[in-house]
């Protein structure tokens, strides 16, 4: 039964509003028509509201197919919301526990504008640990979560990333070809979760599982990340149930199924910059990207690993 209209509903704020949770809620750009029909507005009054939130940033509209998608200005309200919303606390407890219980740093994590930037982060409690600035932009394609956001995103954007290539190499790890990204995008599919193997950090390995809102769609990965020296790639794997466990309490936290199954996520062209890195070294070269911002690691530990851009001591 439909509910009757109330002045709320006549609300320019309401209208706008609901105009912004239909743009949000769409997995692709989204027309006039279509949002005018799917809010039930005229398409006049649709149309005076976009030009509006296009204004301040909210909305932005491609220029080739004129369709809309959410601007900058809302992507950062969105992120500060979660950063600072009423599961803020209960987050921090679940990554506090399992920071502990693994032994390695414990990240959530968000794609935005071409980077993966941390929502919450828990450092280890172990003497040796990396220490990654939590304000660095880090780069989508040879991060642990990047590539599992980007597995998991729309194709169409996931295609727009691959056709980026090749990719500029932060280690002599990262991937550098799109036919190297794809495969391993493939591969995370199948088995449900990514790994950054001294990808990003010489020294320091990774894994991501994702974590799902209400809708069932990968909106953040859940990383743990750790020095090879004293958790290496082998064992990190050994700690995916307790990953699982947690990225399924924070996916129900978050109005999700309490589920661990591969969705989509939101993928992103590789930056280009490379960070002041200090790390461990060893293998070989499977190229990568760079990405915008600095990232600063240490090691909290006698001796030093070194890479080709600093140490880590």
């Amino acid at each position: 039964m439909k509910r009757p209209t109330t002045i709320a509903d006549k609300s320019p704020v309401t209208k706008a509003l609901r105009l912004l949770a239909c743009i949000a809620g769409s997995r692709e750009p989204i027309a006039l028509a279509d949002l005018s029909r799917s809010i039930g507005l005229p398409k006049p009054t649709t149309y005076r509201l976009l030009r509006s939130l296009e204004h301040v940033g909210f909305v932005q509209r491609d220029p080739l197919t004129r369709r809309h998608l959410i601007g900058s200005l809302f992507e950062n309200v969105a992120l500060n919301a979660l950063r600072h919303s009423a599961g803020h606390g209960r987050r921090r407890l679940l990554l506090g526990e399992l920071a502990r219980k693994v032994g390695a740093r414990i990240n959530l994590v968000v794609l935005k504008s071409a980077n993966v930037l941390f929502v919450e982060w828990v450092e280890s409690v172990t003497p040796l640990r990396v220490d990654i600035d939590p304000a660095s932009a880090m780069p989508v394609h040879c991060t642990a979560s990047g590539k599992l956001l980007l597995a998991f995103g729309p194709t169409e954007l996931r295609e727009s990333v691959l056709r980026s290539a090749p990719f500029p190499a932060w280690t002599e790890n990262s991937i550098t070809t799109a036919r190297s990204l794809r495969r391993e995008l493939e591969e995370i599919c199948r088995r449900g979760h990514s790994e950054d193997d001294e990808e990003l950090l010489l020294g320091v390995n990774c894994i991501a599982v994702p974590v799902h809102n209400r809708s069932g769609h990968v909106i953040a990965g859940l990383a743990a990340m750790a020095p090879v020296a004293s958790l290496p790639l082998d064992r990190l794997r050994r700690q995916l149930p307790d990953l699982r466990e947690c990225a399924a309490s924070i996916s129900h936290e978050l109005g999700g199924a309490l589920q661990a199954s591969p969705s989509n996520g939101e993928p992103f062209r590789p930056p280009a910059a490379k960070p002041r890195l200090r790390g461990r070294s060893s293998k070989k070269s499977r190229t990568e990207d760079g990405g915008s911002g600095s990232v600063h690691s240490r090691a909290v530990a006698p001796g030093a690993l070194r890479s080709k851009w600093g140490t880590m001591s």
